[in-house]
């Protein structure tokens, strides 16, 4: 165990990671429900935007993957 001390961090850093990992599907699910193929322009905007805020999201959850993953037990 590399936290000793700081086992309140580390439940923190757990619960964000559990957090963001449920709104990553979330976001996945919205993507793909209001996907690129749609024919109403409203949907086709929603889908470009959806696509940006998902690979902008992807990078900071893999952030916090690593820092969780930091934390060995």
């Amino acid at each position: 165990m590399n936290y000793d001390g700081s086992e309140g961090l580390r439940a923190d850093v757990a619960a964000l990671a559990n957090a963001m990992c449920d709104l990553r599907q979330t976001l996945n699910g919205l993507e793909q429900q209001y996907n690129y193929q749609a024919a109403s322009l409203p949907v086709l905007l929603t889908s470009q935007t959806l696509l940006r805020i998902n690979a902008l999201y992807l990078k900071a959850y893999c952030e916090v993957l690593t820092l969780d993953e930091s934390f060995k037990d």
